[in-house]
């Protein structure tokens, strides 16, 4: 199984500054580090990984030799050892104990320079101490889903969410999108030691309306009407997001012919709104009764031309 490698390991690239290796190994180190992972050997490992990647990519000698020849330039007789032992510490004569606040000590307390490779100068350097110290730390931001009405995206309202037990309000903005997030600060994970809670993202999902479509800011919709209201015009209610409102026909009105309702629409980021329009559809009475047909044939010889021929000319 191929050895990985140093670069990757700290999640770096091989062309990485001093300040970047060292800002990665310090995430890591936080994150891995045995006094925050207690019995997880898998964080353990990996602390020790990323450990050694450090030691020889944060010393410029070291970081070179490696760059030459990989690990080999470490190994018995590949060329000086990069942890100032001779023997690799993290076989079988890794002192573990150095980055958990134990280990050997002289009789004054302090612990003896040099011994695993110097990782409490390392560490001392890191986190302005002898060791790990774990500082405040901002808790983790949660991802939530919320499915709303059409009406409430485009209105705003307040929804209660439960996420991990809790009830928290969520107040829907005037004009909200299909897709767009709502961050509620401070409504993520707790944070550790005294650290600031994280935030919690909401994915809002807008339910389709029966009648309404939204493009953008403007609102559309189709209106059935009568076939005397196309021939003769007059004022018909059209409905809208914001409530019903009297509008105009013309006389003469056609099927398809869409007509414009200013400010009706949603609310933009300015406080203007967009527009409502409406698309006229006109309907014919299921009746056949006499009269109904008779009515029928004096409006089709009213009729100047065929408003088909348009369509036969084209074939």
């Amino acid at each position: 199984m191929a050895e990985k490698d140093y670069y990757d390991i700290l999640g770096v690239k091989k062309t990485a500054t001093a300040d970047e290796i060292k800002k990665a190994y310090r995430g890591l180190a936080k994150k891995f580090h045995p006094d925050k992972n207690k019995g997880n050997k898998d964080a353990e490992n990996k602390f020790k990984e990323m450990s050694e990647a450090y030691a020889v990519l944060s010393d410029q000698e070291k970081r070179e030799q490696y760059d030459r020849l990989g690990k080999e330039a470490f190994r018995s007789g590949g060329g000086p050892n990069p942890f100032q032992g001779g023997a690799n510490p993290f076989g079988a004569g890794f002192d573990f104990s150095q980055f958990t606040g134990g280990g050997a000590r002289t009789r004054s307390g302090r612990r003896p320079a040099g011994g695993a490779g110097g990782f409490t100068d390392i560490f001392s350097d890191l986190f302005g101490g002898g060791g790990f110290e774990q500082g405040p730390e901002r808790g983790s931001d949660l991802e939530a889903e919320l499915t709303i009405d059409f009406r409430d995206a485009i209105l705003g309202t307040t929804m209660d969410l439960t996420i991990n037990g809790n009830r928290v309000k969520v107040k829907i903005p005037e004009g909200m999108s299909d897709g767009q997030r709502i961050r509620l600060r401070g409504k993520g994970t707790p944070g550790g030691g005294g650290g600031p809670a994280g935030d919690l993202n909401v994915l809002i999902h807008i339910r389709p309306h029966p009648l309404f479509e939204r493009r953008g800011d403007d609102i559309y919709i189709d209106l059935p009407i009568k076939v005397g209201e196309a021939i003769r015009g007059g004022e018909v209610e059209v409905p809208t997001i914001h409530g019903p409102v009297r509008a105009r026909i013309p006389a003469g009105t056609q099927g398809g012919q869409t007509f414009r309702i200013r400010g009706k629409g949603v609310k933009k980021k300015g406080g203007t709104h967009g527009d409502h329009y409406y698309r006229v559809q006109i309907t014919a009475p299921k009746s056949t009764a006499a009269e109904v047909l008779a009515a029928a044939d004096i409006i089709d010889a009213a009729y100047g031309e065929d408003p088909r021929a348009k369509l036969n000319t084209a074939i």
